[in-house]
């Protein structure tokens, strides 16, 4: 379960609790003896976002430079970790896609599951060829986590959380309307990062104003895997876009047809739920927060 404010919490202090917690889990997800499974990868992996994210409520009394510092750190922890998500999704995406449309025992599908498989496998035996992978990751974790525990704030109340809460929404609903007018690839990748952000700040929230709350981090988590799943096609249709020759081109172009009709498909879907999680303007969005709250 997604940590929480709890009922009488003071909010700020919370979300550094929210912040610290997440990293600690991530911590023992990875803190080990052995190359972590993809698995615990892919959890330490959602709570370095869900930090991410508490971390964008209290961007206001953190002060600008320190959360650059933070945010950066648990960024650029997630990194290593990235790679090999990124190659094992593209294996899942392409199952996905072809589990109506092509049988698996198909040869030519076949080939092209062969060369993603064989790039998952590339990619995690580089990243933990030496046996301290994990060590940049653990150490940057171990130090926000540290510097977590010392962050003050000279004001504690819902209007500590207030700016934070506008600022991201704010920031989503400006991007539909430029993903809306141009689908590029980064427009719509970057709708779905605040989409995410935005559905794991209302779950941290939902002590607030449960019934509200929960209601629209279940429409935002939509909106954030319905662009999750179009991010994932557009970038298995790269890596296709570059496969070794002894994959046929029919079979590259044919894939490539499923793709373009599953995202077609996807953007629709997608697009049709941000107008629904961003119908409201920021300030009223704010004040509808605030009305739940104060009941």
């Amino acid at each position: 379960m997604a940590e929480r404010l709890r009922e009488g919490e003071p909010p700020a202090r919370g979300v550094r609790r929210i912040v610290r917690r997440e990293a600690a889990k991530a911590l023992k997800r990875v803190d080990v003896d052995r190359a972590p499974a993809d698995v615990a990868i892919h959890d330490a992996r959602k709570r370095l976002k869900r930090a991410r994210a508490a971390l964008r409520l209290i961007r206001k009394p953190l002060g600008a430079r320190q959360f650059r510092r933070e945010n950066e750190a648990f960024r650029d922890a997630a990194r290593p970790l990235s790679e090999i998500r990124d190659a094992k999704i593209l294996v899942e995406a392409f199952d996905a896609l072809v589990k109506d449309d092509a049988p698996h025992d198909r040869p030519a599908f076949r080939s092209v599951r062969d060369v993603l498989v064989a790039h998952q496998l590339r990619v995690r035996g580089r990243a933990f060829r030496n046996g301290n992978a994990m060590e940049p990751v653990l150490r940057a974790l171990r130090s926000a986590r540290r510097r977590a525990g010392g962050w003050s704030f000279e004001r504690d109340g819902w209007s500590a959380l207030r700016p934070g809460v506008r600022r991201v929404y704010r920031s989503g609903r400006k991007v539909l309307a430029v993903a809306r007018a141009e689908p590029r690839d980064e427009n719509l990748h970057e709708l779905r990062k605040q989409a995410k952000y935005l559905w794991q700040e209302l779950e941290i929230l939902a002590s607030i104003a449960p019934g509200m709350l929960r209601a629209r981090a279940a429409r935002a988590r939509r909106l954030s895997d319905a662009l999750g799943d179009d991010h994932d096609l557009a970038v298995l249709r790269q890596r296709l876009s570059h496969a070794p020759a002894r994959v046929p081109r029919t079979t590259i172009a044919a894939v490539s047809r499923l793709i373009d009709v599953r995202r077609a498909s996807l953007q629709a879907r997608a697009l049709a739920l941000g107008a629904r999680v961003y119908r409201d303007r920021p300030r009223r969005f704010v004040k509808l927060v605030e009305n739940r709250r104060d009941r």
